[in-house]
């Protein structure tokens, strides 16, 4: 089987591209661009994010928003700060009803957020761009309780997820799961 020339050369850049983009440490996102979306659109993403790994539509579940994204590199340390209009526009999208801070070691006592019920804090990577209209977003997440409540479950994990737009509506398409952050 002969593979034309072109295809050839598209492989030799992509390959190309993808090893300048991933750097040294680079562990989420590797190889892809961060996308550069609207206000609206990362809350879509987000939601999407958030609706890969809980269901929406109960009642009970309550989500805080760690303002910190998580960085390129393993682990917690690092990371901008997301932008104010994200973290207001998700939390007037009802998505996330406050905003707390994932420890960056897990520890043997539960994080304690100041919230009216327990739920859960996530923290979310840039999205990063894919081909079409489809983004990867990493996302930790960690179980809190409330102060003066029994104390939850130290459930921590993180979950890359790739998320593409349907229409007018983002969704979680993909998961992988991957080493406890």
């Amino acid at each position: 089987m002969i593979i034309p020339v072109r295809v050839l050369v598209g492989l030799l850049l992509a390959s190309l591209a993808s090893a300048c983009e991933r750097g040294p440490g680079a562990y989420r996102g590797a190889g892809l661009p961060v996308d550069t979306l609207p206000v609206s659109e990362m809350v879509a993403v987000y939601r999407a994010t958030v609706g890969g790994a809980f269901t929406l539509s109960d009642p009970t579940l309550s989500i805080l928003v760690d303002p910190q994204l998580l960085p390129r590199t393993s682990g917690l340390a690092g990371g901008d700060t997301m932008p104010p209009a994200v973290l207001s526009a998700l939390r007037s999208s009802g998505l996330a009803q406050g905003l707390c801070k994932i420890p960056l070691k897990a520890s043997g006592v539960p994080l304690t957020c100041n919230a009216d019920r327990a739920g859960y804090v996530a923290r979310f990577s840039q999205p990063f761009a894919m081909p079409g209209d489809t983004v990867q977003v990493n996302l930790v997440v960690q179980q809190y309780s409330i102060a003066g409540a029994r104390p939850e479950q130290r459930l921590r994990f993180e979950r890359a997820y790739v998320v593409a737009k349907d229409g007018a509506t983002w969704r979680a398409v993909r998961e992988a799961r991957l080493s406890a952050p």
